[in-house]
């Protein structure tokens, strides 16, 4: 069963995704942030992210912030709402756990972090011999960042 696509108004910048995809995949996970700035530099500086795109929504008074290591089409991002006007902290619930990001060399990742300011609440450790080392730090808005070192020798890959 083929499908058509539904004619309607077609804004190629809102798709950018794809258009033509033919399997799922995971395309991000958002989170909602009080301080636009401090969260694009906690994620762009402190963890060496890109910044893909910014849409600002003035009658809705939000921005949807897109951030991504290698673009919308190498793996997933993670979406920045900002709602102007959100006074309070956000509850981040008790479902919530962390995102968790790979890094080659996980002192290195934790010293940047540092430099920009962001809480490091658990140090470099292994949970189990033989594992990579992981760390936690704390984003502008309090979400739990877990990072994983993903490169043995904890350098990148010459490359």
């Amino acid at each position: 069963m083929t499908q058509t696509p539904i004619e309607e108004e077609f804004n190629p910048g809102y798709w950018p995704w794809g258009t033509d995809a033919d399997r799922p995949r995971f395309l991000h996970t958002m989170l909602r942030v009080r301080d636009a700035d401090a969260s694009i530099r906690f994620y762009t500086q402190g963890l060496g992210m890109k910044l893909l795109d910014r849409f600002d929504f003035d009658a809705g008074r939000f921005s949807l912030v897109y951030l991504a290591f290698d673009g919308y089409d190498g793996g997933g991002a993670l979406e920045l709402t900002y709602n102007w006007d959100q006074a309070e902290p956000y509850d981040l619930g008790s479902g919530y756990g962390h995102v968790s990001f790979g890094v080659p060399d996980i002192e290195a990742a934790v010293a940047q972090l540092e430099r920009i300011g962001a809480p490091i609440t658990t140090r470099p450790k292994k949970m189990v011999p033989g594992a990579p080392h992981l760390a936690f730090a704390t984003d502008p808005d309090g979400y739990a960042i877990e990072l994983i070192q993903t490169n043995r020798t904890g350098r990148p890959d010459p490359g």
